[in-house]
């Protein structure tokens, strides 16, 4: 018996979910000639429901034969998704016959770690952007609290009884609706890039998205003296996709322009129909700035750096692409489809 049969044979049952490697990786089974057990660790007992390797040879041949009607052994290496007796779990197996490997992998998994790496990218994005937005959010507060203060003032004193009395008391009322009406709509924008509320799909206007896109990063673009420009059409584009990713997505790209632009530069988000689809440009239009960073994902002790990564996956599951733009400016572009060419 070799060290992976020992190691594996008394194996409890389960991971240690502090053991996050083992956790998220394939266990391992190796096949001796005709198809046998030779062993398998621990994290493969544990995906098949198994005690030990004596407990995974009782159901092998019930196991296999269920494989070989997948095509598990045709055509050399194959991936198959198989669903347990109990139905509870989708596993996928993949055969590498040029070493007599079997690894087991939770099909769930992949789809959890997508998921859990958009929750991870919005969550920092926000981070970036909240201390310059509630900043923003006060200006309006301190507005109407100066505005009720002398508003006060006024009745209290009796001036509104004055010749133009009443009309200053109106305008500060007006200017306590115009900042009121302000408050309201930078927290309706900055909410819904938090709440899933308009997590489903829709027809909606691409020109709402950067609109909406350019209040939420008005505050961090000031507080970095920066100069944002938006360009759109006059008439509606519609596409047909999900409004909380997509704004997600489009977040991310355009804090990873507006991060590197300098001072006194700008952000441009810049709409363009065409036949079918739709264009949107996000560059940075301060010359020299270096090219824009990829879409690759990569890992540290301070977590995973995946916002780009996640914005091109977002816009590929609408059916969208994005991608880098080459030039003296850093830029991406981002297309969809028009809702009247989706089927």
């Amino acid at each position: 018996m070799n060290a992976m049969e020992k190691e594996s044979g008394t194996a409890p049952r389960g991971v240690d979910p502090a053991d996050l490697e083992t956790a998220l990786g394939p266990g391992v089974i190796v096949l001796r000639q005709k198809e046998e057990i030779g062993a398998a660790d621990a994290r493969a007992l544990e995906l098949l429901g198994c005690e030990d390797v004596a407990g995974l040879e009782a159901r092998w041949a019930d196991l296999r034969s269920r494989l070989q009607g997948l095509g598990l052994w045709q055509n050399g290496s194959r991936r198959i998704f198989f669903e347990d007796e109990a139905g509870s779990r989708r596993l996928v197996f993949d055969l590498r016959p040029e070493t007599g490997v079997l690894l087991v992998q939770d099909a769930g998994l992949g789809e959890a770690l997508r998921t859990d790496l958009r929750q991870s990218a919005l969550i920092r994005s926000l981070t970036q952007i909240t201390p310059a937005v509630a900043h923003d959010l006060r200006a309006p507060i301190n507005a109407m609290v100066f505005n009720i203060e002398i508003l006060k003032e006024t009745i209290a004193s009796g001036k509104g009884q004055e010749p133009g009395g009443k009309e200053r008391q109106l305008r500060y009322v007006n200017v306590l609706r115009e900042e009121l009406h302000r408050l309201h709509r930078e927290m309706e924008i900055f909410i819904a890039h938090i709440s899933p509320r308009g997590d489903r799909n829709e027809i909606l206007d691409v020109r709402e998205l950067l609109q909406e896109l350019c209040v939420l990063l008005t505050g961090p673009a000031r507080k970095q003296q920066v100069q944002i420009h938006v360009d759109v059409p006059e008439t509606a584009t519609l596409v047909e996709g999900n409004r909380y990713q997509l704004r997600q997505a489009l977040l991310h790209l355009s804090l990873a322009i507006l991060n590197d632009l300098p001072r006194e530069g700008g952000l441009e988000l810049r709409m363009e129909p065409g036949k079918g689809r739709v264009l949107v440009r996000i560059a940075g239009t301060a010359a020299g700035t270096e090219p824009a960073p990829g879409f690759d994902l990569r890992f540290s002790p301070d977590g995973a750096q995946a916002q780009l990564w996640v914005a091109r996956a977002i816009l590929a599951a609408q059916g969208g692409e994005a991608r880098e733009v080459s030039g003296a400016t850093h830029a991406y572009e981002v297309e969809l489809m028009v809702a009247e060419n989706k089927e």
